[in-house]
């Protein structure tokens, strides 16, 4: 079965194997280094209001319903048109596949992710726009911290290795502040990191909450997030998936976690049972049925690309098109891969004057014009 994450494919199902001992292990820490095009709040489909001249959720000329979802996107490239970088329909969609990597992802990855949270929560195109401001300004700053994160004010910037700025959010634009404890990011409630412990909030028993290395606190859904981890050991380097359903006690961690409610397990594992993705998480067994995640309904494969390559996920079944295929306008109308399947939109009767095109991450992406 071949399954699409976002622009990464996802392929086959079964047992991943298990790990070998004497094996030195990394959670959590994996950093994209090459900016991400992805990212939302969590299960959003709720209309954001500040459209620019369009913003109809039906497409008049059909009569049919918009997804919501494809109605955000449409609405953040034509206010990106205005000043901005379009980035076409399907990298914003890929988002939604991305937002379950929120917990394990680090840099520009999970800068990518924040920018759009912010992005689809904004009140108008002026914000929009305000969420990513340019980072060619930071570039003093970063020739002195390169391959690292810096705050400038509330503006959270990632630095290239040869110390240039890579690119920037504005963390005040999505109402929070930027911190810099071990590395920076943006939130709103301090901690101190390798002091504050990790919780199970109280009033819902599926939530982490622990403290990140930028100082503040995060909410962590266990039902939903994904955590990763590198094994190292004398069979060679392995890769897991931590897909876990509630937050309880991990002995691994010694700490609070996300952690599963089945059967006990002694190391790190992952297989697909049909639709079911099965890991070890926090000492016990954790599976969680893909057919039920949205957008879609989903089954359980294997990631073949991306910083989470050789770990077993939830994805996109039986997709006749790829959310990193180009996008083209015939007219008003615009192309696109409408999450797993061709898919059309006239720009004009969704309430845009037109429809282009233009290069994003090195290809032809089409949005709707204000």
């Amino acid at each position: 079965m071949a399954l699409a994450l976002g622009g990464a494919l996802v392929v086959g199902c079964g047992d991943d194997g298990g790990a070998t001992d004497g094996a030195t292990t990394t959670t959590g820490s994996t950093t994209d280094s090459a900016t991400t095009t992805a990212s939302t709040s969590e299960g959003s489909t709720e209309p954001t209001t500040g459209a620019p001249t369009g913003g109809d959720t039906t497409d008049s000329t059909t009569g049919s319903e918009i997804d919501p979802r494809v109605a955000h996107c449409l609405r953040i490239n034509a206010c990106e048109a205005d000043g901005g970088a379009p980035m076409g329909l399907q990298a914003c969609l890929a988002h939604a596949l991305e937002v379950p990597w929120t917990w394990a992802s680090t840099g520009t990855m999970r800068m990518a992710i924040e920018a759009m949270e912010c992005k689809l929560a904004a009140p108008d195109c002026e914000t929009v726009r305000a969420c990513t401001p340019p980072a060619a300004p930071h570039a003093d700053a970063c020739a002195d911290k390169p391959g690292e994160s810096l705050c400038a004010g509330d503006e959270w910037v990632v630095c290239g290795f040869e110390g240039e700025p890579v690119a920037a959010l504005d963390c005040a634009a999505a109402g929070q502040q930027c911190g810099a404890e071990i590395w920076a990011g943006c939130g709103l409630e301090p901690c101190e990191y390798g002091v504050t412990a990790s919780t199970c909030d109280p009033n819902d028993p599926d939530v982490l909450i622990e403290c990140n290395p930028d100082g503040f606190l995060e909410r962590v859904d266990c039902r939903t997030q994904n955590n990763f981890v590198l094994i190292n050991g004398k069979d060679g380097e392995k890769r897991f998936t931590i897909a876990g359903e509630t937050c309880g006690f991990d002995p691994m961690r010694n700490a609070n976690a996300c952690v599963g409610t089945g059967e006990p397990c002694d190391f790190f594992s992952q297989e697909c049972d049909g639709d079911v993705l099965e890991t070890c998480a926090g000492g016990k067994l954790s599976r969680r049925d893909c057919a039920t995640v949205e957008p879609l309904g989903q089954g359980c494969g294997y990631l073949q690309a991306g910083p989470f390559a050789g770990g077993a996920s939830c994805g996109l079944v039986n997709t006749q098109c790829g959310l990193d295929a180009p996008e083209s306008c015939e007219g008003a109308t615009i192309s696109f891969c409408d999450w797993d399947q061709p898919g059309t939109i006239d720009c004009v009767a969704a309430g845009y004057s037109g429809c282009a095109t233009t290069d994003y991450a090195g290809r032809t992406v089409a949005y709707c014009t204000p």
